[in-house]
């Protein structure tokens, strides 16, 4: 008798088409997508504030970790990964970017306070803690194992298939990076994401003889399509990600909200309810009146609620307000990202413009009498290919498993180089040919 394999879930993406789940593992991954700790992940965007540079980039976390699950059942179908390992690679994808806050990255800016900062992966655990879910589920037993998958924790024992799991939760070829390249380009409307996905699936081999073996690898005949994906993410970094008005606006949304949260009377302003809540715990930590730790315990249950609509409904009450409740420059701020008029002037920075600092805008800003939002500079970076912190492996028939670079010309030259954005943004109220000028510089 003819078997057929039975399908529990089809999900159509715009990315992979129609995305098969079998029965199996979405027992296990149902229960936790229905929850409202990852139903709000659809109110995240996943590209933060990249929308007011790309206008149709309004796609979510939510539809991005779906994507990553999907894929990473492809990565355990060719690594011949099966039960309970497959489950945990699928899980672990679904939910690495459970941490996530209002505007994804940018809203990491906020949460630090000179000596320490917190970030997404901060938060996994309370996250991971927080799921109701049953003591038998693999995302309550697994609980620890799932967060340092997805950090990237490589110390598993030898032999066992946990790094090989970890490689394809968190690592320079992971389910994440596969997905969000082609899922950005798509929303973006440009090309240079565009990598060859089947390809380089159907090249991932498993690695066996290293010390912490087995290890995630691609067929020596992938290379081509992994330079290309390396590529792909460098150009993404710069035309997307480090889009100069994509940083000046992140930068913003930074500055507005560290305005309100230096300040418990200006928090009091807020009505009661998450936001105030979380900006309450939130100066706290920044005054160092309590340490890392406690801010992430005690901000948890406002934090796991907070999404991008919760920001702008303060932006849009801040900005419409009419009773001069709020300090004008904090009016200002919040004005500039809900009108997003284009109000700066932006200079690129290169090499010859290395004394071009924050120190040295700290002092012209003093000299000047400016505010922080009328002068800033907007910097960042990428490196294409870090072969130190988890290599890349390469496997050619006959021949030990090697580094990425020992078979890319283009990656041994380039992978490790570090490629740096840097801009210098004046507001056009105050006259940015004269403050170019203070810092030596010649407005184009």
């Amino acid at each position: 008798m003819l078997m057929t394999k039975v399908i529990c879930m089809l999900v159509n993406d715009a990315i992979h088409g129609v995305m098969e789940l079998d029965d199996e593992i979405i027992a296990h991954l149902k229960p936790v997508i229905d929850q409202p700790l990852f139903q709000r992940l659809r109110h995240i965007k996943q590209v933060g504030l990249v929308d007011l540079v790309f206008p149709s980039a309004t796609h979510t976390r939510f539809n991005h970790s779906l994507g990553c699950s999907y894929l990473a059942s492809r990565f355990a179908d060719a690594l011949d990964l099966q039960g309970e390992k497959k489950t945990l690679a699928v899980l672990s994808a679904l939910v690495h970017d459970i941490g996530h806050g209002p505007f994804s990255h940018a809203f990491e800016g906020l949460l630090h306070n000179g000596t320490e900062t917190v970030q997404h992966e901060d938060w996994t655990h309370e996250f991971l803690s927080d799921f109701d879910l049953p003591q038998t589920h693999p995302l309550k037993k697994q609980k620890e194992t799932i967060r340092k998958f997805i950090i990237g924790e490589r110390n598993h024992i030898p032999g066992s298939d946990d790094n090989l799991i970890a490689d394809i939760v968190s690592s320079q070829l992971d389910a994440d990076r596969l997905d969000y390249l082609l899922r950005d380009s798509h929303f973006c409307g440009v090309s240079f994401g565009e990598i060859d996905l089947e390809w380089i699936l159907n090249k991932l081999v498993r690695i066996e003889d290293l010390e912490t073996s087995p290890r995630l690898g691609v067929d020596f005949k992938g290379v081509n399509s992994v330079e290309h994906y390396l590529l792909a993410r460098r150009l993404m970094a710069r035309g997307i990600y480090n889009h100069p008005l994509s940083l000046l606006y992140e930068n913003l949304i930074v500055i507005l909200l560290n305005k309100i949260v230096e300040t418990i009377e200006i928090i009091d302003k807020l009505p009661s309810g998450i936001l105030k809540d979380f900006f309450t715990d939130c100066h706290h930590f920044k005054q160092k009146l309590i340490s890392k730790n406690t801010f992430i315990k005690q901000a948890f249950p406002s934090y796991k609620k907070l999404v991008d609509y919760d920001i702008w409904a303060l932006i849009r009450e801040i900005t419409c307000d009419e009773t001069h409740k709020w300090p004008d420059d904090i009016k200002t701020v919040a004005a500039l990202l809900y009108t997003r008029n284009k109000t700066y002037k932006v200079m690129r920075l290169n090499r010859r413009h290395q004394d071009v600092d924050t120190k040295t805008a700290r002092k012209i800003i003093k000299k000047q009498g400016l505010q922080d939002w009328q002068l800033i500079l907007l910097s960042a970076s990428v490196q294409t290919y870090k072969d130190c912190s988890s290599p890349l492996y390469i496997k050619e028939k006959g021949r030990k498993a090697s580094d990425l670079t020992k078979h890319s010309h283009i990656m041994h030259y380039l992978g490790g180089r570090e490629e740096q954005y840097r801009y210098l943004a004046v507001h056009k109220d105050i006259n940015p040919t004269e403050i170019f000028r203070e810092f030596g510089l010649v407005a184009a």
